[in-house]
C-alpha cells in the first residue's frame, strides 16, 4: 500500500510540475524549433528510442542541435568532432532542447526525477544486475547522474550513481537533486557523491561511490 500511495503521489506531483513547465517553457520550444529549422534546414525535433521502466522501449523527443549527416546513435564521444553551430551549441549547454521531454513526464512516459533513459544498444551492454535496477525506475528528466561531474562519460561508466538513488530515493533527495539541477543550468557547477548531504538519503553515513568495471 505504501508503495501505491508514493507512485501516486509521484505521478500527482509529474502531472502537475510538469504540465506547468510544459505550458510555461512551449515558448522557448517553439523559438528553439524555429532557429533550429532555419540553422539545420531539416526538421526542427528528433526522435530517439530510449528504454524506459520495465525495459520498455519509448520515444524520446529533443529539440535537433546537430546535423542530418550525424548518425542517429551516435556513440557521444564521436559527437567531439561533429561541428556544432554557435547558437546549437548554446542550446545544448542550456539544456533547451531537452524542454520537449517535459511532455514525455505529462504522459507518463518519464519522471521529473530519475535515472537517465539509455539507449537500447547501451542499455544491453550494462552489466545485468545494474540494467534491471534501472528498469524498475521510471527514467527521469534530471537524475543524480545527469548533475553529477561524470555526466560526460557513459552510464554503464558509472553505475553508482544510479545505485545510489535507487537505495535512497525519497522525496528529499528529489528535492536536493532539483535544486542542484537548477544551479547546474545557471552554470554553477556540477557535485560528487560526498556533496549529497545526509538529511536527503536520511543516512546517518554518506553513500560512497561503489566503481565497478561497467562499460
Amino acid at each position: 500500500m505504501r508503495q501505491l500511495i508514493t507512485s501516486a503521489s509521484r505521478r500527482a506531483v509529474d502531472l502537475a510540475v510538469g504540465l506547468g513547465l510544459s505550458l510555461v517553457t512551449l515558448p522557448i520550444v517553439v523559438l528553439a524549433a524555429a532557429v533550429s529549422a532555419a540553422v539545420l534546414r531539416a526538421s526542427p525535433f528528433f526522435v530517439h528510442e530510449r528504454v524506459g521502466r520495465g525495459g520498455r522501449s519509448f520515444r524520446l523527443v529533443k529539440v535537433r542541435t546537430l546535423p542530418l549527416t550525424t548518425g542517429p546513435y551516435v556513440d557521444k564521444f564521436a559527437l567531439d568532432a561533429v561541428e556544432v553551430s554557435p547558437s546549437m551549441a548554446r542550446m545544448r549547454l542550456l539544456h533547451i532542447d531537452e524542454l520537449p521531454q517535459l511532455w514525455l513526464v505529462v504522459a507518463g512516459k518519464m519522471t521529473l526525477i530519475g535515472p537517465r533513459p539509455e539507449m537500447r544498444v547501451l542499455h544491453d551492454r550494462l552489466d545485468p544486475a545494474f540494467a534491471r535496477i534501472r528498469c524498475e525506475m521510471q527514467p527521469g528528466l534530471t537524475g543524480l547522474w545527469q548533475i553529477s561531474s561524470h555526466c560526460t562519460g557513459l552510464i554503464g561508466q558509472r553505475p553508482e550513481y544510479d545505485r545510489i538513488y535507487y537505495e535512497y530515493r525519497s522525496w528529499r533527495l528529489d528535492v536536493w537533486i532539483a535544486y542542484r539541477t537548477l544551479l547546474k543550468v545557471l552554470g554553477r557547477g556540477t557535485v560528487a557523491l560526498d556533496e549529497v548531504p545526509r538529511w536527503a538519503v536520511r543516512s546517518r553515513v554518506r553513500p560512497q561511490p561503489v566503481v565497478t568495471s561497467e562499460v
